[in-house]
């Protein structure tokens, strides 16, 4: 009786352990990206660029110039027909607002998850056309290099383009070999990851009053 009660429990034992693991691996690892993303907007603001020695500071400035476009649908597109000016020798806060599909803001947490998100912007006919900074933080300040906010400054006129923003979801690691001078490295995917965002609009930039072409 012994010997057939101490079979019983081993049984016991092993089909609970095999339950255990079918559970464990159902369930999302750290390294599984929950992030998803309904809708989204891209706000340009200017802002009055104040060199530093080797760096610039970026202050608010009084009726300050706003440039709007808002995302929807499955993927997500810009209203038809629609086209920014951005004037030569300003610069614009850009910041993105990206709501997942209950409505609630969720670009702080590619900002927080900085290690494994990146930003990149690409289209301008040449490297030198656009100059853009990273300027996000952290829910405690720390500063991070994501895209979620940054800074970009006009160099030169161009005639339209597509700007395209991709915030991408980098595999573990791979952020470390990424440099803020990557920002516009239209070979970003050597960077291994996928895309979370791929947002394009129309951009044309022109010296300062000529928004007529």
């Amino acid at each position: 009786m012994k010997t057939n009660m101490k079979h019983f429990l081993l049984l016991i034992t092993a089909f609970a352990f095999i339950g255990l693991q079918s559970c464990s691996k159902d369930d999302p690892t750290p390294e599984e990206d929950q992030e998803e993303v309904g809708g989204a907007v891209l706000t340009f603001t200017e802002v009055e660029r104040e060199s530093h020695g080797d760096h610039y500071h970026y202050n608010d400035i009084a009726d300050a110039e706003v440039e709007e476009v808002k995302f929807s649908g499955n993927p997500l597109l810009p209203p038809t027909g629609a086209h920014l000016h951005l004037e030569v020798g300003k610069t614009y806060r850009l910041t993105l607002v990206a709501k997942d599909f209950a409505g609630r803001e969720t670009q702080q947490t590619f900002v927080d998850r900085d290690d494994i998100h990146n930003v990149f912007i690409l289209g301008a006919p040449k490297k030198e056309t656009l100059t853009y900074v990273y300027a996000d933080k952290k829910a405690d300040g720390t500063k991070v290099n994501v895209g979620v906010t940054g800074y970009l400054t006009i160099n030169e006129e161009a005639s339209t383009f597509d700007l395209r923003y991709i915030l991408r979801h980098l595999n573990p690691g791979v952020k470390s070999s990424i440099t803020p001078a990557d920002w516009n490295n239209a070979d970003f995917t050597k960077f291994s990851g996928e895309n979370d965002l791929d947002l394009r609009v129309g951009v044309h930039l022109v010296k300062e009053g000529d928004h007529d072409h």
